[in-house]
């Protein structure tokens, strides 16, 4: 693995991600990913983590970035920063702490955060790890056995693991994509209509979609999302998929975020709130992140940079999208210049394709 990730950094990549709660990632120990990070620090490459824990170990899962990034001598980026759960609501402050203290001692550690209380993954993600590693796992054979719900009934109870169900609750989960006809109706609901629990609903939703179900889930408080935002280490993300307003990847009622984060993040929060200046919040989405991910001559507009624009009416410029209706476009985005080219004219997409991949080097 660190001749592959060598080999990669030589050709251009940027560094190493994870998706530390989600299988096969979260099988790495914490010595195994300051070893292969060790091998693309001299490239410069960063390690960009959706960390291990988002709700009750959230600030263990933060120091082990911190510990990865110090211990290995690469960059560190956490990946939509979040305190999840009603138990958890409060932490942002501490969480910034950790993060603050360690560039204080010379750990480059940055982060970004989508603007949105809600969430979304896969439908899995509700499943206990030990679960996750079966082959077998998304069978009614196996996930409606007896002895396999009692287990999910007494896990669903712990907080040893990312345990979305209990730091959300079933009301606070909603089915994405999946189950036609039960989209957007949450975990609680779809169990209540079924006669049965929250774990069984689960159980059962899982096997009718083959593990392949998403969700949305509401974990954060407004307040700590904000603390995150004010905090000039943070950029501003979308941890979004590429959907289109029709067709298959439209199906089903994914987060608005997939269509509306920027809008969102201009309109509400800098237009409307006034929560930062226009500068600095135009200067999250672009400057800021080409900066923490060494993005060569982009996120400016500056003379020898790539040309990469986009032009809002600042009076119209807004989400259009909600959570029952997400697939809407946005309002007040005019023109859209991917390297120099037209891509959006006059709030129509062009054919032409602009983009280019990528490379550090």
């Amino acid at each position: 693995m660190t001749g592959m990730l060598t080999e990669s950094m030589q050709e251009g990549a940027f560094g190493l991600s994870t998706g530390l709660t989600y299988v096969p990632s979260m099988n790495s120990s914490t010595e195994e990913l300051v070893a292969l990070c060790r091998a693309m620090a001299p490239y410069g490459g960063i390690y960009n983590s959706h960390m291990r824990n988002e709700s009750d170990c959230v600030m263990e899962a933060i120091r082990e970035v911190i510990t990865i990034a110090e211990r290995s001598g690469c960059k560190g980026h956490i990946s939509h920063l979040k305190v999840s759960g009603k138990r958890n609501h409060g932490k942002a402050g501490e969480c910034l702490a950790l993060i603050h203290e360690a560039n204080a001692r010379g750990v480059d550690v940055s982060y970004d955060v989508y603007p949105y209380t809600a969430g979304s993954c896969g439908l899995r993600t509700l499943l206990p790890p030990e679960i996750l590693v079966r082959e077998t796992v998304f069978t009614p054979t196996f996930l409606l056995a007896p002895d396999t719900l009692a287990m999910l009934r007494r896990r669903y109870e712990e907080a040893d693991w990312d345990n979305l169900l209990l730091s959300c609750g079933g009301d606070g989960i909603v089915l994405s994509a999946g189950v036609s006809g039960l989209e957007g109706r949450s975990i609680g609901e779809i169990a209540a209509q079924w006669e049965t629990d929250a774990a069984e609903a689960v159980a059962r939703l899982l096997c009718r979609t083959e593990g392949q179900g998403t969700i949305i889930y509401h974990a954060l408080a407004e307040k700590d999302l904000r603390t995150f935002l004010l905090d000039p280490l943070c950029s501003i993300g979308t941890d979004a998929f590429a959907r289109s307003y029709t067709g298959p990847s439209a199906e089903g009622c994914p987060h608005p975020r997939n269509y509306g984060a920027f809008p969102r993040w201009v309109r509400r929060y800098l237009l409307d709130e006034g929560l930062l200046s226009i500068e600095e919040g135009v200067r999250r989405i672009t400057s800021l992140p080409a900066q923490q991910f060494d993005l060569k001559n982009r996120g400016l507009l500056q003379e020898g940079f790539c040309a990469d624009f986009t032009i809002f009416d600042p009076k119209t410029i807004g989400e259009r999208g909600d959570f029952l209706h997400p697939a809407q476009q946005p309002e007040g985005i005019k023109y859209v210049l991917v390297n120099g080219r037209l891509t959006v004219e006059d709030g129509v997409f062009l054919t032409e394709k602009n983009g280019r991949m990528l490379r550090m080097h």
